[in-house]
């Protein structure tokens, strides 16, 4: 049988993370999407790539996809390749100022 497909955009931040987590633990192919943007936004204290690193080392299942959530192109493109069961969207960007 074939494991279902995820896809959690923000995979590497905080709430994406653990969902990537949970989901791998359950059996399903998990296919995160993140571009490391609050590197940008906060610099260094910001980055995010070790938790991407995280979870590619230590999840059976998990898989990145260095991609922006805002190149619908990509996306669309992304989505016609995986054909996910299910998307849980939580990139975010919580600095307002910019």
């Amino acid at each position: 049988m074939v494991p279902p497909k995820i896809l959690v955009t923000g995979s590497s931040g905080l709430i994406g993370s653990e969902v990537c987590t949970y989901f791998d633990a359950h059996g399903w192919d998990v296919h995160g999407l993140d571009n490391n943007q609050r590197a940008v936004f906060f610099g260094p204290s910001g980055d995010t790539r070790w938790n991407q690193q995280r979870l590619s080392s230590t999840l059976r299942r998990f898989r990145h996809h260095e991609l922006d959530v805002r190149d619908r192109a990509g996306v669309l493109r992304l989505l016609d390749e995986l054909r996910p069961a299910a998307i849980i969207h939580t990139a975010a960007q919580r600095s307002h100022d910019r």
